[in-house]
């Protein structure tokens, strides 16, 4: 659902500019985070930073399907520069001792348009929305957009559920997504099963036709997306990493 908002924008410049946006997702298993006690991005988020306390980072790798590098470390402490990673879903993996700490990072292209005030409330009255809604072609989860104009539509949901494996330990997390999220969620996995480590995490997703009347059960009943039969949502899930 598009949530809406009021308020005053102030914008003094009138250019289109490019930044980069990095977000960064840390292990948060609990021996990861006592192996590594700094998982972060500096404070221009362009940079990682992962430090352990006592035991030798030993190396850093970082790759998706076009890209691999490893980075040699031997030191409790590393920092290393991403603003010349090219823009992408990536898995990162740092080797200390025996272990492998596994993170992930998107890194994508922000562009901003600075307009004159008068112009933002212009093209806000005038501007049409989407209604995104999915299908699936030879596997992979295509997005369509559907213009409609001066009018809000309320997106499709879909209800995800992910499995981690690990060495480590089992996490099993459930939520509901938007249609943008399911891509990133499919690279994801995908980038997960070329690994060691991930090649046993899962990943359903399944398409919401009433996201009031199936959280409502879903809420009662943790299993009720197992379900055979529902009015609620599509029981057959739209996307399965065991496929």
């Amino acid at each position: 659902m598009i949530k809406k908002y009021c308020f005053i924008v102030f914008i003094t410049i009138s250019l289109f500019s490019y930044s980069q946006d990095i977000n960064f997702q840390k292990n948060t298993n609990s021996i990861a985070s006592e192996l590594l006690v700094e998982q972060k991005l500096n404070k221009n988020g362009d940079s990682l930073i992962l430090e352990s306390e006592k035991i030798k980072i030993d190396q850093v790798d970082i790759l998706n399907e076009d890209y691999f590098e490893t980075i040699k470390v031997d030191s409790i402490k590393t920092k290393i520069g991403l603003d010349k990673l090219p823009y992408g879903n990536y898995v990162i993996q740092a080797k200390v001792e025996k272990h492998w700490i596994v993170m992930y990072m998107e890194k994508t292209k922000n562009l901003r348009a600075d307009l004159d005030f008068t112009d933002i409330i212009t093209n806000a009255k005038l501007k049409k929305v989407s209604k995104i809604t999915i299908d699936v072609k030879d596997g992979q989860l295509l997005s369509k957009q559907h213009s409609v104009e001066n009018q809000i539509e309320e997106k499709t949901m879909y209800w995800v559920v992910s499995e981690t494996n690990s060495q480590f330990s089992s996490t099993k997390t459930m939520s509901l997504k938007y249609p943008e999220e399911i891509n990133d969620l499919i690279a994801k996995i995908r980038l997960e099963a070329k690994s060691e480590v991930g090649r046993n995490n899962k990943l359903l997703v399944y398409e919401v036709y009433n996201t009031a009347e199936f959280m409502s059960k879903q809420l009662r009943n943790c299993k009720y997306y197992k379900k055979t039969e529902s009015d609620y949502f599509n029981v057959i899930p739209l996307y399965s990493s065991e496929d």
